[in-house]
């Protein structure tokens, strides 16, 4: 088939663009900082000392005290030796900026591991995040950045009101589903996104160069900072390529401290975790049609039902007037751990031998295994039972499941589910299909596209739920659900 002149203008602008930015992003440089002239243990420190100008002499100094954390610096006098330290916790939040990097798809047991190697030392020990479920980027976001809900929960959607499939593309290029982009001062533009999957190393380097730009133009209040390619950089690396770009980040706040001269406040954060192994791509196509139903782009008859493709991810959402008949077709697949939908003012969580009820209190959640405990709780609420967080009528104690549910194969469940279902999006599956690790449904163009996906996220299991904190603020809780991580910041900041 011949191009016409439209097509073949519009392919020759986006090669033009594509080459414009390689070429911007070849000028890209990496944070300074990569290791110290020399290093000295005292009694009681640890000092290592930085050539910053490629003299061959010190000219910077950091201080590493007896627990682990670089919380003193000191510039070269004239004679080029220490100047008088500089104590980063003597400097009060309210006197200097404060920075917020967010990350796209870091799983939290890789910042632990690297903040126990001796990274990240600037900050606090690293907090666990519990992320909102589905662990997608614009729900997750949106919940910690506070912004309300969602159009849905990924830019290609299905509009109920307009029965029909909502185009991803546009709506992604136009943030239509990403209330969160309008609290960051610095995203890059969403046309650099085409190559985030493709080229995220590129993408990357442009973003550090972004970031760095952007902080350095503030002088005061709070400021945030997005990197999509680290996205790209985990899908197609998985954990060698994230533990890369991580160090990366950690000598961006090395040289941001070194820039303001201690002068400043870093916050280090991501929007979920990713699962760390390969994924293979699964489709529900033939299992759906077994039992009857066919793929639509609407629903208008009995047996339509509309499966959202896009991405790689850990779940799926299906569309249908019959979601216990989608959700009990659904529930035997190999790949799938569990599926849920809502049934009247309930949630059902149905795995392949039998199903429980989810239904909110005033003070928490209730819990009704029946023939089955897909969300494996049981040995977890009999604990709670005999610490006496669970009321007589059988209300499970938020809070209290919260933090005993922290290291559970599924952090939180019950909260999150019914947010998913509630909260975090406008337009809600009637059906989440949750997969095993190894498993991803999406777009099979995109999987063709990146050779597959290294690791990935989305569902409810720990490793894709649980992500991080990093903050020089101060020491914040050692678990947070995704809402909590600002007004604990903000806490910390008014603290004198």
């Amino acid at each position: 088939m011949r191009s016409s002149p439209t097509m073949f203008t519009r392919a020759a602008l986006t090669n033009a663009a594509l080459t414009v930015m390689l070429w911007a992003a070849g000028c890209a440089a990496e944070p300074r900082f990569l290791r110290p002239l020399h290093t000295r243990a005292a009694s009681n420190e640890t000092v290592f000392a930085f050539d910053t100008d490629d003299d061959k002499r010190a000219d910077f100094w950091q201080y590493q005290g007896p627990d682990g954390r670089k919380a003193a610096v000191a510039y070269a006098d004239p004679s080029g030796q220490p100047g008088p330290r500089i104590s980063l916790d003597d400097i009060r939040a309210a006197d200097c900026p404060h920075f917020v990097i967010a990350l796209d798809g870091v799983p939290f047991e890789l910042v632990d591991e690297l903040y126990r190697a001796g990274q990240f030392r600037l900050f606090y020990p690293p907090a666990r995040v519990i992320c909102c479920f589905p662990g997608m980027t614009d729900l997750a976001l949106a919940e910690l950045f506070h912004c309300g809900p969602c159009e849905a929960y990924q830019a290609l959607h299905f509009d109920r009101q307009a029965n029909r499939v909502v185009s991803g593309n546009s709506g992604y290029l136009a943030a239509t589903n990403s209330p969160w982009v309008s609290k960051m001062n610095y995203r890059c533009s969403f046309w650099w996104d085409a190559l985030a999957y493709l080229r995220p190393q590129t993408v990357f380097q442009h973003e550090l160069n972004g970031i760095a730009r952007t902080f350095r133009q503030i002088a005061s209040g709070q400021a945030c900072a997005y990197s999509v390619g680290t996205a790209g950089l985990g899908t197609r690396g998985g954990a060698a390529a994230i533990r890369q770009y991580l160090r990366t980040i950690d000598r961006l706040c090395e040289q941001i401290v070194y820039e303001r001269r201690g002068r400043v406040k870093l916050t280090l954060l991501a929007d979920h975790g990713h699962n760390l192994v390969r994924n293979r791509r699964v489709s529900f196509r033939d299992t759906l049609r077994a039992a009857g139903y066919g793929e639509s782009q609407s629903l208008r008859g009995p047996g339509d039902v509309v499966v959202i493709a896009y991405g790689l991810v850990t779940y799926a959402e299906v569309f249908t007037r019959d979601p216990a008949g989608v959700a009990e077709c659904l529930a035997g697949h190999e790949d799938v751990e569990f599926v849920c939908y809502r049934s009247g003012p309930a949630i059902i969580v149905q795995d392949r031998t039998g199903r429980a009820w989810i239904r909110k209190g005033a003070g928490g959640f209730y819990y009704e295994p029946r023939g089955s405990d897909p969300l494996k709780l049981v040995p977890i609420l009999e604990r709670l039972r005999q610490d006496r967080k669970i009321a007589f009528d059988g209300e499970i104690d938020d809070r209290a499941l919260f933090e005993a549910t922290l290291d559970h194969y599924y952090p939180d469940p019950l909260a999150r589910i019914w947010r998913a279902f509630h909260v975090l999006a406008r337009n809600p599956p009637d059906v989440i299909v949750n997969l095993r690790d190894g498993a991803c449904h999406g777009s099979r163009f995109f999987d063709f596209m990146i050779g597959g996906a290294d690791s990935t996220h989305g569902s409810l299991n720990r490793r894709n739920s649980t992500t991080f904190a990093l903050t020089m603020l101060g020491e914040l809780p050692p678990a947070l659900r995704a809402s909590d991580v600002l007004p604990a910041l903000e806490h910390l900041r008014r603290q004198p």
